[in-house]
């Protein structure tokens, strides 16, 4: 049976609420920000993407949208 595909995931830390990249394929990423153990299953995940530059870009246009006041 094929492993399924992995997807690149870009989550809200649960602690600092900092915008983290993540892969579906881990349980848990720590916060690069505040250290947290953040489990993907419970974190808010704010976009989904099978390319990893796609979801670069994403990463870059939430931080830059947090920055001006326009995302929660």
């Amino acid at each position: 049976m094929p492993k399924p595909k992995k997807h690149y995931l870009i989550v809200e830390c649960t602690s600092c609420r900092r915008f983290l990249l993540a892969t579906s394929d881990k349980r848990t990423r720590a916060c690069p920000y505040c250290g947290k153990r953040v489990s993907l299953e419970d974190a808010r995940i704010l976009a989904r993407s099978e390319e990893a530059e796609d979801a670069r870009l994403a990463l870059q246009e939430l931080k830059a949208r947090r920055r001006q006041g326009q995302a929660d």
